[in-house]
């Protein structure tokens, strides 16, 4: 059978998975501090979290430019089937993001157990009608994906095929959710996951008209369904909740009203790897304390910079960890060198809501749009040993009044193309008012 296919990655996602018991994991070695590395500022570095026995996933590729790999990674798929061992079920029982209001839901529950279901009595068997009946009666097409006008058009991509049958599983009790992420050979693609009589199986309405169960047929699926994201949270306690996005076990959510937040190390008996919290940050939480656990804070940072206004510094275990660094408050990726010499900075991911003014880390070259979507900031201070600005450099900060870089810098022509009217830029003289960077015996 011809796969139909898609050709943008979707976003939201997707559970997977039944229990497999005894896997093996490797654990994730930390190199000591390097000569040179930039040292922790935080004000109270006992709030960083340490290892307490999590087990690490790995094996996945988390680096977008890595392109052989990342969008080739049968691991994702082993990931998520060893966190729904541990995930709470009814997390699934709600459609999150598949839209439908109460009424449009009566309309699509009347005619599924009026005309795709007969005498099915199990929740597997009806699970299989409404993957034939949307498999056969859905025509492949770029149209509105949400749920009840793919019901009503019969016309959808991938997206639209999955929002409807978790739509018709859901008016039959049965829990179910979206996953999307990479169709091997193809790109990006949304399948179903659902639970049914107390086995997980893993579905693609759009492709097929079979299902896989999704622990015992983990090596029949694992290489060409690659879930990215899982549209429903994995758990929840009195202080986060939790979910998989980005290939990440993921902070989706901060509840807790403490001023100071130490992000945990992990949960579920599994390593978080990453704090994106799309779905929100407590508006009394001010500081966030980031361990070395923490690989990522978001491909696009959607949750932090929608969120975290009420923010006034991020920090992170600089010593430990070598993915990303904080500098003044402010998330940086980083390169780590085993030479010894210092950490390199590559580009700014994020800067804390509230913050206004700005000492930009030791970074040697700021090129196009490595600065850029800081509403709040008026000042920034560049470092002396930052000596090139290209094209386009900064973008996006349209209350900028002052920038301050090293006398000696080289400043193209476009910049700062887009900066405020009123903004100065001030050359400073490195030998009397320049900002070193503080770093390491």
């Amino acid at each position: 059978m011809k796969l139909k296919t898609t050709f943008y990655l979707l976003s939201l996602a997707a559970m997977l998975t039944a229990c497999s018991n005894g896997d093996e994991l490797n654990d994730m070695a930390t190199p000591p501090t390097q000569k040179g590395q930039v040292k922790q500022l935080a004000p109270n570095n006992e709030l960083f979290a340490r290892r307490n026995g999590e087990k690490l996933l790995t094996g996945a590729y988390t680096d977008p430019e890595d392109y052989n790999h990342y969008y080739n990674d049968p691991a994702v798929a082993e990931h998520v089937n060893k966190l729904m061992c541990e995930a709470d079920t009814n997390m699934a029982a709600s459609l999150n993001s598949v839209e439908i209001t109460d009424e449009h839901l009566a309309e699509v529950k009347a005619f599924v157990e009026g005309s795709i279901l007969s005498a099915e009595k199990t929740q597997y068997a009806k699970m299989l009608a409404i993957l034939k009946w949307i498999h056969t009666n859905i025509k492949y097409d770029y149209k509105d994906q949400d749920a009840y006008s793919v019901f009503k058009n019969r016309v959808a991509v991938c997206q639209g095929y999955s929002n409807l049958m978790v739509a018709m599983l859901h008016t039959q009790g049965i829990k179910a959710t979206v996953a999307t992420g990479f169709l091997a050979n193809t790109g990006g693609h949304a399948w179903v996951y659902a639970l049914a009589d107390g086995v997980w199986y893993v579905a693609d309405p759009t492709n097929r008209t079979n299902v896989y169960r999704m622990k015992a047929d983990l090596s029949q699926y694992k290489a060409t369904l690659q879930p990215w994201n899982i549209d429903m949270p994995l758990a929840q306690d009195d202080r986060f909740v939790y979910d998989f996005r980005d290939k990440h076990f993921n902070i989706r959510q901060v509840l807790t009203d403490e001023e100071q937040v130490s992000v945990p190390f992990g949960a579920l008996g599994y390593r978080i790897t990453a704090f994106d919290p799309i779905d929100g940050i407590n508006e009394h939480v001010r500081e966030l304390y980031l361990s070395l656990n923490i690989y990522s804070i978001g491909q696009y940072v959607q949750g932090l910079k929608q969120h975290g206004s009420n923010l006034l510094n991020v920090y992170v275990l600089n010593e430990e960890n070598h993915n990303i660094n904080e500098y003044d408050g402010c998330v940086y990726s980083i390169k780590y060198i085993t030479t010894g010499k210092k950490t390199t900075f590559l580009k700014l991911l994020y800067a804390p809501g509230n913050k206004t003014e700005i000492k930009f880390a030791p970074i040697a070259k700021i090129t196009s749009k490595l600065i850029e979507g800081l509403p709040n900031v008026e000042v920034i201070h560049f470092d002396e040993t930052t000596l090139e600005f290209q094209d386009y450099a900064l973008t996006g900060c349209p209350n900028l009044k002052e920038i301050h870089i090293n006398q000696n810098a080289k400043v193209s022509s476009k910049a700062f193309d887009d900066l405020p009217a009123g903004c100065s830029i001030v050359r400073y003289d490195p030998a009397q008012t320049g900002i070193r960077p503080i770093l390491a015996d």
